[in-house]
């Protein structure tokens, strides 16, 4: 797949899938309006994902059939409790019920948002069916074929893991066919460039109001921050938190909106959407809870500042809130060992806090110079949120939190720290991304603070259109354009690395791969060291490999195979392992990913001499032998 115009067909199926189950539940519940849109993602996820665990369990291959048969249950379901909800609220014609109210300058902004993140993206990613180089690419797309292969789309097929975006994917793949890498590519951009500025778009509506001049700033904010989606389009690869960040925003602005309205409508709909953000990735809901606290401790704050409520009311509160969490964080590892294992990530290369400051509120992650202009904006709209649109300042407490999470991650080693940034994996490129939330309102909010400066000027008092023009295209003058060259060259180092050893499979490389798979009977097991690159001969062609990840294993069948294939000879364990994974083929190459665990595949290398395996074939750099040995031939 050559040309992005190609992928049209798989984007436009993979956005109907997020858009459509989601929003026939949620408008069947009750939920309205823009905010309405921008959750059905989590709940088209929760619906997918729900039902195709139930099928999994039940032992039901999952289809397009099933998940039409499952959305209409679901949505007469939500329309049964829907009615029951509103029975005594006004009369409202089925269209009204079901389409709202159309604001156009809501969509305008969505317009904006999605267009400009496909021009900023798709030209530094390149071809639709590019591979990134990350090695969390391999598990994930090796996923996806084995939901594609088993039918089961559940959590629990193969490892236990968030199985949101995989299922989500594969079930595009099974409406459109279309080849593995492109499917996966066409997913992320949906999620980067429209879903993620829907969701902004939304939130920003709720936090700031409903003028023209937020909302299309709104849109433009979408794609002004290089730490998401640029980031996590590479990073990793790290598809399944893309996808939970992305869902996030939207999320957030139902879910302070049903806070406020207290409308059953909104706050089932939010509810609904909570399963999906697990599926997807757990830390999405970590996420909102820790806005949630940041909402809580700020609206209890002001309180106590403009006398509302006595201060030894809202110190008794936040007291209590505060003991609650304390003590959920720390029995939260001692009740889930996953999590535990979780919080244990380590990275290296911890930097001052002056330093994670800069990074984080700098923008200078990953890139060469600080982000001046997105943080003159990020300046701007905190002032403006301060003195004149003090309603979201709790939106201004969230982004605190994740700088706060960030500079944990990012300078200290230690052990307490993981408590709390564990569920990001520790990692401060995720909580880069999750500040970006709350960065879209305020980066939307210095729209309004530059217009109220240029309306001092005299000349412009009378340009009402102009200075107003002036002040939404200050957003990507400062952000997308200015930010053009440390863009394209983060996504081009994650999809064209410069180095070779950078490079887990080229087009070459990939073409050999699947000249070799026509020699492997179906059903049989190819070995080969992870770190060559063939453990995506499965996700490219079908063909089952032993290894499906790098690195591969610390233990088990696969490391003893790893590690003592060449003297299988005289390894009994060896050849018991084989017939236990069925493996029946073993390919080499010299190329070598820079992942490399030696230690664990040393018996996979310089196999040209070893008896009892026979050479099948070769394809450029790769050789395919059969095993003879261990009574197998």
């Amino acid at each position: 797949m050559a040309s992005w115009t190609e992928a049209i067909p798989v984007l436009t199926v993979l956005t109907a899938l997020l858009l459509v189950p989601g929003w026939l539940v949620v408008r069947a519940l009750g939920a309205r309006g823009l905010e309405a849109v921008a959750i059905s993602p989590a709940v088209s996820v929760a619906v997918l994902g729900g039902w195709a665990t139930v099928a999994g369990l039940a032992g039901v291959r999952w289809s397009l059939p099933l998940l039409v048969a499952a959305t209409a249950g679901t949505t007469a379901v939500a329309a049964l409790l829907g009615h029951l909800l509103h029975r005594d609220g006004p009369h409202l014609t089925r269209s009204r019920r079901w389409l709202g109210r159309p604001r156009p300058d809501a969509a305008v902004a969505c317009g904006i948002g999605v267009a400009v993140t496909l021009i900023t993206l798709l030209p530094a990613i390149g071809r639709p069916d590019e591979l990134v180089d990350s090695p969390d690419a391999v598990f994930h797309l090796n996923r996806v074929r084995l939901f594609l292969d088993t039918g089961n789309f559940a959590p629990t097929n193969g490892s236990l893991y968030p199985s949101g975006f995989h299922a989500w994917t594969a079930t595009g793949m099974l409406a459109v066919h279309v080849p593995i890498l492109a499917a996966a590519n066409a997913a992320t951009v949906v999620l980067a460039a429209v879903v993620w500025p829907v969701g902004c778009v939304a939130l920003v509506r709720h936090a700031l109001g409903t003028s023209r001049l937020v909302l299309y700033a709104g849109g433009f904010a979408a794609a002004g921050f290089v730490a998401f989606p640029t980031m996590l389009l590479g990073w990793g690869v790290l598809w399944p938190n893309l996808m939970g960040t992305a869902l996030t925003s939207g999320a957030l602005a139902l879910m302070l909106q049903a806070a406020r309205s207290r409308r059953p409508g909104q706050v089932l709909a939010f509810v609904a959407a909570l399963p999906g953000l697990a599926l997807v990735h757990p830390n999405a809901l970590v996420s909102l809870v820790v806005f949630a606290l940041a909402w809580f401790f700020a609206a209890r704050l002001r309180a106590g500042v403009l006398g509302h409520s006595p201060w030894t009311v809202v110190v008794r509160d936040i007291a209590a809130v505060v003991a609650v969490v304390a003590a959920g964080v720390l029995a939260a590892p001692l009740v889930s060992s996953r999590l535990a294992a979780t919080q244990a990530y380590g990275w290296p290369g911890h930097v001052s806090v002056w330093t994670a400051l800069v990074e984080s509120v700098g923008g200078r992650l990953q890139v060469t110079s600080v982000a001046w202009g997105l943080l003159a904006l990020v300046a701007l709209g905190t002032g403006w949120i301060l003195t004149r649109a003090r309603a979201a300042a709790p939106v201004l407490a969230m982004w605190v939190c994740c700088v706060g999470l960030y500079v944990l991650a990012a300078s200290s080693t230690s052990e307490w720290t993981a408590l709390v940034t564990g569920y990001w994996y520790n990692d401060k490129v995720r909580l880069a991304s999750l500040a970006t939330v709350p960065g879209v309102v305020m980066v939307a909010a210095a729209a309004p603070a530059l217009r109220a400066l240029l309306r001092r000027v005299p000349a412009l008092r009378r340009a009402p259109f102009l200075v107003a023009a002036a002040a939404v295209g200050a957003v990507p003058l400062l952000t997308v354009v200015a930010d053009h060259a440390d863009r394209s060259r983060l996504l081009r180092d994650y999809f064209h690395p410069a180095l070779p050893e950078r490079i887990i499979l080229d087009p070459a490389r990939q073409a050999d791969l699947e000249r070799l798979a026509a020699f492997v009977p179906p059903g049989q097991v190819v070995a080969g060291r992870p770190e060559n690159g063939s453990p995506l001969l499965y996700a490219l062609t079908g063909t089952r490999t032993l290894y499906r990840s790098i690195p591969m294993a610390a233990a088990g069948d696969e490391v003893v195979i790893g590690t003592g294939l060449r003297d299988m000879a005289a390894r009994p364990d060896v050849c018991a392992a084989l017939r236990r994974q069925g493996v029946r083929f073993v390919v080499e190459s010299p190329d070598v990913y820079w992942l490399d665990l030696p230690e664990r595949s040393s018996g996979l290398m310089h196999l040209a001499a070893v008896p009892g395996l026979t050479r099948v074939a070769t394809s450029g750099r790769y050789t395919l032998y059969r095993i003879t040995a261990c009574g197998l031939a």
